[in-house]
């Protein structure tokens, strides 16, 4: 019965990700009482119903107090709980608030803070912060901020304007921390070995993400079920080591005592490395896992795997909006399944008797042997065994997780790692054998010297011999990074459509192999014709001239207070802006543009149209010429018409002048689209110098407008050509600078596209604005709130999907709703 209740409320639970909605409390509260009294009868229903009210109750209590829809003062008391990340003068930090201590889950709060003072973990501050809520950017392959900061039990976003310092206490993390770090600061590797022993992952460049990224390593530095498994691991051998020659018995009571000081042992490394939420639930995981190993002998590798889901989603329901749940869960599923497959056995599931009586019989064989070289060669021999096996069953573990975690990879970041799969098979077992085991060493060591008297050159001296031999122990690792921007292929980018093919193809794989019927064999290999028609489609694309097609596609993409423009054929495009980019450590290019590029199938960039030299238009230059090196720029600004450079600003074999560099009235086709670029040079500002583009397919007509003010709108106005347009983007995010009335009405759009940033510091668009444009019937709409707009163009018709109505039916998606308070409903 326990079993079918487990099951209902996992699937529930999991289930409850793809509701529009949840249910009020009231409702809930019913679920409950029914639940209760449906146990003992129907147990899946009862676990279903309950866990149905278990995510509500613990949604309500996040979101009873929500945040204002729009950017507010507040004042509140909060501590320090971790940080994120550094970017020139800014920190990024996470706070609990201590007014929410009382709740069934603590509310934090995510803060920028420029110019800050020194800050710590464990401070708590008076905080006078510019807050709104945790709304963010939203494109088709780019990363769901507010998802992921929903399963990080963050519920609200702000920048700190003023703060007072209320209290500091070490606590003991931050005791040894202090007492610690000192230590690591000289070494090569400080970044690194810092992330494993306290969680703390703010030191690590950009470039090293990235490197990790791209061979599939970031696992590794990342407090994750491997390494508590390997503390986990060299505990419960100690300890049971201790026991078994201190305080021998027959019974499972050693057994049980190492594994219950294991436990704490990994649970004061959580501790140590600021236990987040993903720790947690990798520390809940571990845990359920080695009890049921231990109390329940004979439970299925099914159960142990769902008993430890369940533990989870108890602890945290909202674990599985999170990508690392996915992960850790099929990484862990993989893992029991393929043990389970090769009929290998944990040595905690041996009866100790057994274990001692095989021991004995072993000896007395060798007592018998007179000769101590055929002993010699049996040990050996022995030994070559149990290593080949060891290589077989990691190599079979291995290549099942590069396979699985791949597509799932690929579903959840649109990336796949070609070389994770070799690099993993030599790095996790060192990290395991070697350089988890050395730090951990290090650490214990630095602990026990702090409690006990001891000469400190002494303690000194063998901790810095430690600390020295962990840091040279990742040179081979830091190689690797190194090498891994020289790997070809080191990170293959896929689009949802060919993501969803291999899916469907590794899924039918794995079903046609243990099908025993002709017919379901059948049914199960036709799952690969969409991987089929995928290959085909891209031959197709590359051999047969794109002008053919009747179908292009225009992305307007949500930068926030920047602009990008997509304008895409098949796997061809051109890029109007790039959006912006702060300091050395984000880009919209990066975190947006190059993703939206992968994920919608453009693997080649005809044109790079920069409108100016505004940082929200032009940041991400950089960073897009790193991935498409064969790209034409198109600008008037001066630092890209050089012609030392590989991307130099010129026009192609097909436009009239070939040293033309300027973006000022030229004309060109680019497959079946007539596109027509102009500019105002004799402007004095920049804005008004902005390169603006016009659009026509024969029947359709766009006007990218860029920055101009009403100097250049007066200037198109005069010329009459560029104007008439269904579709206009709007100049300067909707500032009052532009769209005259003159100006709308000659160019006389049915849709404006503002491009601006949700609630930002500018008010873009501006309210007066956008009536102006709807005195003149035209519809609006914002990139900031409706998120990525895509718009398919035919022979004779448009259509407009904004993104967010797209992701809009899951009710964390539309947690946020402009305008509206929100109530679990």
């Amino acid at each position: 019965m326990i079993n079918r209740f487990v099951y209902g409320f996992c699937a529930s639970v999991l289930f409850s990700n793809l509701l529009p909605s949840l249910l009020p409390i009231s409702l809930a509260v019913l679920m409950f009482v029914i639940g209760v009294l449906t146990l003992k009868r129907w147990p899946f229903i009862s676990g279903c119903l309950l866990g149905v009210f278990w995510v509500s109750i613990c949604f309500y209590s996040l979101f009873s107090h929500q945040e204002a829809e729009h950017p507010v003062r507040k004042q509140f008391k909060a501590q320090i709980v971790s940080l994120v990340s550094k970017n020139s003068d800014w920190i990024s930090f996470n706070v609990v608030l201590l007014s929410a201590q009382h709740s069934l889950y603590k509310r934090y709060y995510r803060l920028n803070w420029q110019q800050a003072p020194e800050v710590k973990v464990g401070q708590v501050w008076a905080f006078d912060a510019r807050m709104k809520p945790i709304t963010s950017p939203i494109n088709q392959g780019g990363f769901n901020q507010q998802k992921y900061l929903l399963s990080q039990h963050i519920v609200a976003k702000g920048s700190v304007k003023q703060s007072q310092l209320i209290d500091y206490k070490l606590s003991l993390r931050q005791r040894v921390i202090s007492d610690f770090k000192p230590k690591l600061q000289h070494l090569s590797h400080y970044p690194i070995i810092n992330a494993l022993l306290f969680g703390d992952k703010t030191d690590i460049s950009t470039e090293q993400w990235q490197a990790l990224r791209s061979t599939g390593t970031g696992h590794l530095v990342a407090i994750s079920g491997l390494h508590l498994s390997v503390v986990f691991g060299l505990s419960w051998s100690l300890f049971r080591l201790l026991l078994l020659n201190f305080m021998a018995t027959s019974s499972r009571r050693n057994l049980i005592l190492a594994v219950l000081m294991a436990a704490m042992v990994a649970a004061g490394y959580g501790y140590l490395a600021g236990m987040a939420i993903s720790t947690q639930r990798a520390l809940m995981m571990l845990l359920m896992i080695v009890l049921l190993t231990v109390f329940r002998q004979h439970a299925s590798t099914w159960q142990r795997l769902i008993w430890a889901l369940f533990a989870v989603l108890v602890f945290d329901p909202f674990a599985s909006l999170s990508a690392g749940f996915w992960l850790s869960f099929s990484a862990l599923a993989i893992i029991l399944f393929t043990i389970d497959y090769l009929g290998v056995k944990s040595t905690t599931e041996l009866n100790p008797q057994q274990l001692n009586t095989a021991v004995e019989l072993t000896d007395v064989q060798i007592q018998q042997d007179d000769s101590l070289r055929a002993r010699g060669l049996r040990r050996l021999s022995q030994l070559k065994s149990n290593l080949m096996g060891f290589l077989i069953n990691f190599w079979a573990i291995q290549w099942r997780l590069f396979i699985g975690l791949g597509i799932i990879q690929a579903l959840l970041f649109g990336s796949i790692s070609i070389h994770s799969i070799w690099i993993n098979f030599l790095m996790v077992p060192w990290f395991s054998v070697i350089v988890i085991p050395l730090c951990m060493l290090a650490l214990l060591l630095n602990s026990v010297f702090m409690l006990l008297p001891a000469p400190e050159f002494i303690s000194d001296a063998i901790v810095s011999t430690l600390l020295w031999l962990t840091d040279h122990s990742l040179a081979p690792f830091y190689y690797l990074l190194s090498l891994s921007g020289q790997l070809p292929l080191a990170q293959f980018h896929l689009s949802d459509a060919l993501t969803v093919s291999l899916l469907l193809l590794a899924l039918g794989l794995f079903l046609f192999k243990w099908a025993s019927d002709t017919h379901w064999r059948v049914c199960f290999g036709l799952m690969a014709l969409p991987f089929m028609f995928q290959v085909y489609g891209f031959i197709k694309d590359n051999t047969q001239p794109l002008s053919t097609k009747l179908l292009w596609q225009m992305h307007v993409l949500d930068v926030g207070q920047g602009m990008a423009v997509l304008l895409q054929q098949g796997h061809k495009g051109i890029l109007y802006d790039t959006g912006a980019a702060y300091g050395d450590n984000f880009s919209y290019a990066q975190r947006v543009v190059i993703p939206t590029l992968m994920a919608k199938g453009v693997t080649e960039l005809d044109y790079l149209i920069i409108s100016h030299d505004d940082n929200d238009h032009a940041g991400g230059v950089n960073e897009l010429l790193k991935h498409f090196s064969k790209l034409t720029i198109i600008s008037n600004i001066d630092k890209y018409q050089q012609t030392d450079i590989t991307n130099t600003v010129q026009f192609d074999a097909q436009l009239a002048d070939k040293t033309q560099k300027q973006c000022d009235d030229r004309r060109f086709n680019w497959f079946n689209l007539a596109i027509t670029l102009t500019s105002n040079m004799a402007a004095k500002s920049d804005n008004n110098q902005s390169c603006v583009v016009h659009i026509d397919d024969g029947n359709n007509r766009v006007l990218l407008a860029g920055d101009i003010e009403k100097q250049t709108e007066q200037r198109l106005i005069q010329s009459g050509s560029l104007l008439d347009a269904d579709i206009l983007l709007v100049p300067h995010h909707g500032s009052r600078t532009s769209s005259s009335a003159e100006f709308i009405a000659a160019v006389n759009p049915s849709e404006a596209i503002f491009t601006a940033g949700f609630a930002n510091q500018y008010g873009f668009p501006k309210h007066d604005v956008v009536e102006r444009y709807k005195t003149h019937g035209v519809t609006t709409l914002v990139s900031g709130e409706t998120g990525q707009l895509s718009i398919d163009f035919k022979r004779q018709s448009y259509k407009i999907r904004p993104y967010r109505t797209v992701i809009k039916p899951f009710w964390y998606n539309n947690l946020f709703r402009f305008g509206v308070q929100v109530k679990p409903e």
